[in-house]
């Protein structure tokens, strides 16, 4: 019986990808800036809304997979290989994105987060922009009652790939800074204006995490 070379990726790739990550990111040392609200949310019991950009993605996926966190991961190919090797890193997901499936899939989020989980939204995935939220992260946020916690990273000495989110890959022994933003709270009936302008906010503290990182 003949496979196809995406089923052999998706065979591939999940299984091999946790170690990969786990191998690397175990020879880098980590420094944490904003450990209060860390402390607060992150190894906390109330639910929350982090938000990302795709170019730290790998990263992520070590630091956060100690956590009770649900990600959001499109319905892409691409998406069904991340969403695999999520699940054998320990997290849960739901699927969609801004391009598919997405209002079904922060329901679900929402519903999560309502319910105690922590999430993660790769706010410029899956397309672009690079570092540039979309609206997304906010609605869950505005609907869920749960705060956005923006999230920077940056990893010296790195590679950083040829792609539309210049991904940001940790050489081994990388020093890596983390920072996570003080909570922003969206307006239970904010409507889309309002929405709009904290979107507009994110971008903001999301570039204030990433200069705190590379000061």
């Amino acid at each position: 019986m003949a496979f196809s070379a995406f089923e052999l990726l998706a065979a591939a790739v999940p299984a091999i990808a946790p170690h990969v990550v786990r191998g690397l990111m175990s020879t880098c040392t980590t420094r944490v800036l904003g450990r209060k609200v860390m402390e607060k949310y992150l190894d906390g019991s109330d639910g929350f809304v982090g938000v990302l950009w795709h170019k730290d993605f790998l990263f992520a996926l070590d630091f956060f997979r100690r956590h009770k966190i649900v990600v959001m991961v499109s319905r892409s190919k691409d998406g069904e290989l991340v969403a695999r090797a999520l699940h054998r890193l320990g997290y849960r997901t739901v699927r969609g994105s801004s391009s598919r499936g997405g209002p079904q899939a922060l329901a679900e989020l929402t519903d999560l987060v309502r319910s105690g989980w922590g999430s993660a939204i790769v706010a410029d995935g899956p397309r672009g922009p690079a570092q540039q939220a979309k609206i997304g992260c906010v609605l869950a946020g505005r609907n869920s009652g749960a705060p956005l916690i923006p999230w920077g990273c940056h990893a010296e000495p790195n590679i950083m790939a040829k792609n539309w989110d210049r991904t940001v890959i940790p050489k081994p022994f990388a020093r890596i800074t983390v920072a996570f933003g003080d909570p922003i709270f969206v307006p239970a009936g904010a409507d889309r204006q309002t929405c709009e302008s904290m979107r507009d906010l994110v971008d903001r503290r999301m570039a204030e995490q990433e200069a705190k990182c590379r000061a």
